[in-house]
This record gives structure tokens, sequence and C-alpha cells, in this order.
């Protein structure tokens, strides 16, 4: 296997893939020095921002796609699908799946360029530095696609009339659609690159990421809106027009897609400089929070404040957390369907209601950010943590308890006037109370898991993928307690109320043992980067 991989580098770096790459306004030599820099910085942990360059979550990956559609397979195989439907299914996943990922793959290198800005005074033109940057692209498509694509290839031969070259058509169906995927999600870029001014490149490459779960909250109202206008109708009868129509929405598609991938080659190093440091001019203006000053007399002083203060500006301003959270969407999106299909529906009434959801949704909201709120862009900072007194620590963990508490508190008191309406103020003011207890109690447990002081640490890629039996095992257990809430506990309001009580108790209880936990996590963590820097200085004096 070493000696195939040699013959591949070596025909890769051979003098006719040069000259090709060469036409394509790349200089090889410069190129491939980046590529063995970015596989020198991977090997060595330093570049863990991007899937592409870790080989080791890739692998994971792939493994938890390969185990996903083999179960889908077995579903389709019992269910006796159609191939063609079979085949339409998979493809549609694969497209939904790689365009999640790859744009926000491409979000992360183009849109935050750090090393772009370390190599922009060298002589490397644009085209060199972005396909240098891009080809982890291909490495995503190389292993991604035949975990959600190569079973289903194999398996869909048990299916009825199928063909004996269907797993080659299925497979090479797979690795051009997503080929496409990845060339479209570089042309939205570089079209952003051109056409954008670099102080807000990115919030809208923040807005392309989006992009894949608004089309897939679109595509739920297309067969509504179809039979409601009839497009047939609208478009035209003739099969003709139609397809002129798709040939030159093809056409156009193709040319846009051609003109964007240009313009990430014309001036991109250029503007990478102001792509990292607009905004950096603006004055800073300090303002008082009468909240922080509250959470200050309540949980210790200034240090409470500043633990305050800090998780909410970083929060707001770091652009690795704020890429992140676009992975919780779908939670968000379910949320606000549950409360707003529940709010008509009193759980109380005997029938299920998505309300039961709703205080086990906070849990799986904080169990995501206990996992990535310890990363930051701004990691090289932490030193600042080591001038605080150890006896601060505790204050500064019990302000930023006090924030997190905050996104239990502020959605349940705007909700709560709008259940009193359908349901009744005793109702409303019970089932409030509730949520805020359980989901007290989930906070309670899970600020336990953050491992460090927040935003400290080096970005890491490989946090989501390892985290998937225990959603799986937390997604059973929040099941059987919606069961029970529903068949069990909501039959009575004074079983209701009972538990409420035990779980703020719980939650009161247990708060402290895990503040100290969070706590020692931080000093833990602040401990290693002291003596980190310790290393540093005694090598200098050496």
């Amino acid at each position: 296997m070493n000696s195939f991989s040699k013959t591949v580098d070596r025909m890769l770096r051979g003098p006719s893939a040069s000259r090709m790459l060469v036409r394509l306004g790349i200089d090889p030599v410069r190129f491939w020095l980046l590529m063995d820099l970015f596989g020198t910085l991977s090997e060595r942990r330093e570049l863990m921002s991007q899937l592409g360059k870790d080989a080791v979550t890739l692998r994971s990956a792939s493994w938890a796609y390969y185990i996903l559609s083999a179960f889908m397979a077995l579903m389709f195989l019992f269910a006796g699908i159609a191939p063609g439907a079979y085949y339409t299914i998979f493809l549609a996943m694969t497209t939904f799946l790689l365009c999640a990922m790859l744009v926000s793959e491409t979000s992360s290198s183009l849109v935050n360029p750090v090393e772009a800005l370390v190599l922009a005074h060298h002589p490397i033109n644009g085209a060199t530095f972005t396909a240098a940057k891009l080809t982890h692209l291909l490495r995503i498509i190389f292993y991604l696609v035949p975990g959600i694509a190569l079973i289903p290839a194999f398996a869909g031969l048990l299916l009825k009339q199928c063909v004996w070259y269907y797993p080659i058509a299925f497979l090479a169906g797979a690795y051009g659609l997503a080929l496409v995927v990845a060339l479209a999600c570089c042309a939205i870029f570089g079209w952003l690159i051109r056409l954008l001014p670099p102080a807000r490149l990115r919030a809208a490459g923040m807005t392309a990421e989006m992009l894949p779960w608004l089309i897939f909250l679109g595509l739920q109202g297309v067969q509504t809106l179809h039979l409601k206008i009839r497009l047939p109708r609208v478009l035209a009868v003739a099969p003709e027009v139609r397809i002129w129509l798709g040939v030159a929405l093809a056409l156009a598609a193709i040319v846009a897609g051609v003109f964007g991938i240009r313009a990430l080659s014309v001036d991109y190093l250029v503007r990478v400089a102001a792509m990292v440091q607009s905004g950096s001019s603006q004055k800073f203006v300090a303002r008082r929070s009468r909240i922080a000053d509250l959470v200050a007399r309540l949980a210790g002083g200034p240090p409470a404040r500043a633990g305050f203060e800090f998780l909410s500006r970083m929060m707001l301003r770091d652009w690795f957390f704020r890429r992140s959270l676009l992975g919780l969407i779908p939670l968000l999106f379910m949320t606000a369907g549950a409360a707003f299909e529940g709010a008509r529906i009193s759980p109380f009434s005997g029938r299920f209601s998505m309300m039961h959801v709703l205080p086990h949704a906070y849990g799986v909201f904080f169990y995501a950010i206990s996992g990535i709120i310890i990363f930051g862009n701004d990691h090289r900072g932490a030193w600042i943590f080591l001038l605080a007194p150890a006896r601060a620590y505790g204050g500064l963990a019990r302000g930023m308890f006090a924030r997190l508490l905050l996104f239990i508190l502020v959605p349940q008191i705007l909700l709560a006037p709008v259940l009193a309406w359908f349901w009744g103020v005793q109702d409303a003011a019970l089932f409030s109370l509730f949520a805020a207890a359980i989901a007290s109690v989930y906070l309670s447990l899970e600020i336990r898991l953050i491992e460090g002081m927040p935003f400290c640490r080096h970005p890491e890629s490989n946090q989501n993928f390892f985290t998937l039996p225990v959603m799986i095992i937390g997604g059973l257990i929040m099941g059987i307690a919606v069961g029970v809430q529903h068949f069990l506990l909501f039959r009575s309001a004074i079983a209701v109320a009972a538990v409420t009580l035990l779980a703020a108790a719980a939650a009161w209880f247990i708060t402290p043992v895990s503040l100290e936990t969070f706590e020692t996590n931080i000093r833990y963590h602040l401990g290693i980067l002291s003596t980190e820097s310790k290393g540093i200085y005694t090598e200098v004096e050496m």
C-alpha cells in the first residue's frame, strides 16, 4: 500500500501533471510546497479546524456513514422499493450531506484565511494558494462518498429488476454529483469574494453555510406550491419549451460556476489582509450591563461579572463558535416548530403535544455547546487568564454558568404569556416552571463537560463524530422521558408540581458540585498553558 501511494505521488508530481497545473495558472513547485506544508501541520495536529486535513476524523466519519447507509439500505430492501427510487433517495442524501459539509469546509478555508496572511507577502499567486487550500475537499469526497454510497450500491443488486452494472452506475453518479457539489461550493465563494467588500465576507460566509438547511426547508413546501400553482401549466405544456428552458438554466449554471471559480484566483491573496483585519479600526465602547451587575452581586463580585461578560461577548464575536452553531440550526427549527405546534395543545389535556419535548431540547443544546465552547479563534490570548489570582476562577465559573442559565430563563419568560393565552395561567405557569427545572438539571450536569476555559483552545474538527454514540443513547433516554411525561406524569397537576420541586432541588444541589468540577477543569487547562509557557522560556535560556 505504501509503494502504491508513492507511485501515485510521483505521477501527480510528474511532468504531465505539472503541465496541466501550469495550464490552469497554478505554479507546480509552490503548489506542492504548500501541500507538503499543510500535510506537516496536520500531522503535528496544528491544523485541526478543517476536516479534510484530519485523516483520523475522516475515517471516523466515513465509518459512521457506512453504518448509517447500511441500515438505510436494509430498510429499503425490506420495503421492496424500486431501483430508480432507491437510487434517487441515496443520491439526494449524498447531495445534502456533502453540500452541508463542503460549504462549511470551503468557508473555513477561504473566509477565515489566517494562514494566508502569513504567506501573503510571498510571491504566490491566488490560483496556486486556493488550489492548495481546496484540495482537501477532494479528500473529503474520497473518504465520505464510499461511506454513503458503497454499501447501498452493491445492496441494490438484491432489488427486483436490477441490472448487473447497477453498482457501477450508482458509484459513478455519486462521485460525479460530489464533484459538482464541490465545484458549486467553490463558485459560490468565488462570487462572494469578488462581489462583496472584505468587511462583509465573514458574515456572508456564515450565511452561505446555512444554504443547505434553507434549501432543505424550502423543498418541504415545493409539493404544496406545485399543487397550488400547477407549474407545468404556468411554464408551458409543450415538452420542447421545457427542454430548452432546462438547457438554458444548465448553461447559465455552468457559466456562473466557471466564472465563480476563476474569481477565486484573481486577487485572493490581495484581499486576505483586508479580510482578516476588517473591523479592527472600529472603536470599541464598553457598555455596563445591569444583568452583569446583578450576577456580580449574587455570584461572587467582579470575577463573576468578568465571566458573564467574557462569555457573552465571545459567543457573539468568535468566528469558530458562530460557525459551529450552524450545526444546531435543525435543532433550533425543530424547537421552534415544537413551540408553534404545541402552543395550542396543553400537555395537561391528555393529548400528545410537542411541548413534551421542549424541556429536553435544552439538554441537547447544552450538550452540543459544551463540546464546542472551549475552542476559539483567539485561543492564543488565553495567557491573559494566567494573570488572574487563583481565587478568581470560582467567580469566573459562576459568572459563565449564569450566562448559560439565561438560555433557559429568557425563552421561558417570552413563551409564558403565549402559553397562558392558549392554556390558561395555571397550566402555563406550571409547565414553564417544570421546563425551567428540567433544563436547569441538564445544565448543572453538562457544564461538567466543558473541559477548560472557554474559547482558549485550538479549534479541532474531531469532536462531533466521537459523540455520536452518546447522542444516540441520550436521545433514547429522552424519548423514554417524553413517553413517561405523556402517559403518566401530565395526567396530574400535583405530580407535575412534585417533579418540578424535585428537579429544582436536584439542580440546586448538583450545581455547586458541577461548578467545582468546571473550576477544576479551568485550573487544569490554565496550568498546562502555564507549564508550556515556562518550557518556552527555559528552551530559550539553554
